[in-house]
């Protein structure tokens, strides 16, 4: 009997060690993981620091428009948009072109579907073709930035 527990002893042992290591090595990764993730995290500080300054900006106002659906469907969006400039130059030629440029983004926003704009790649699509056709509209310096305050797609 005293060799039937000695064998029952070192089972034991050897399942209390593997447990051990097994945290062990659990705790180790974590550690890795998530040390890997604050490493990251102060680069991300530093180019949001490392952002420049928010320029000048021009609001353009709400919208309210249809979005392209099918006929049985009717699908609105109502959004405010401003722009940013590069310098006060462009925003003084946004407010001399205020019917021509909300003309185009209202053309760049029907032409859409909820479906696209319920997307971030849609938004960022959006984004993109609005700040493209706001830089064709001005001569003396560019639009850097759309924001979009309120976005609301029903």
């Amino acid at each position: 009997m005293a060799r039937k527990v000695e064998v029952d002893l070192k089972l034991l042992i050897v399942a209390i060690a593997l447990v051990i290591l097994a945290t062990v090595g659990s705790a180790f990764t974590t550690y890795l993981i998530f040390r890997g993730d604050a490493g990251q995290a102060p680069l991300d500080r530093e180019a949001t620091a490392a952002r420049k300054e928010l320029g000048p900006t021009f609001d353009l106002g709400e919208f309210t428009l249809n979005l392209l659906s099918s006929p049985s469907q009717r699908r609105y969006i109502r959004t405010e948009i401003v722009l940013e400039g590069s310098n006060k130059k462009v925003i003084g030629e946004l407010e001399k072109r205020v019917p021509q440029i909300r003309d185009e983004v209202i053309t760049i926003i029907r032409s859409r579907t909820a479906e696209d704009l319920s997307s971030l790649a849609g938004m960022e699509s959006l984004r993109l073709d609005i700040l493209k056709a706001m830089n064709a509209l001005v001569s003396k310096g560019e639009v850097t930035d759309v924001f979009f305050i309120d976005l609301i797609i029903q």
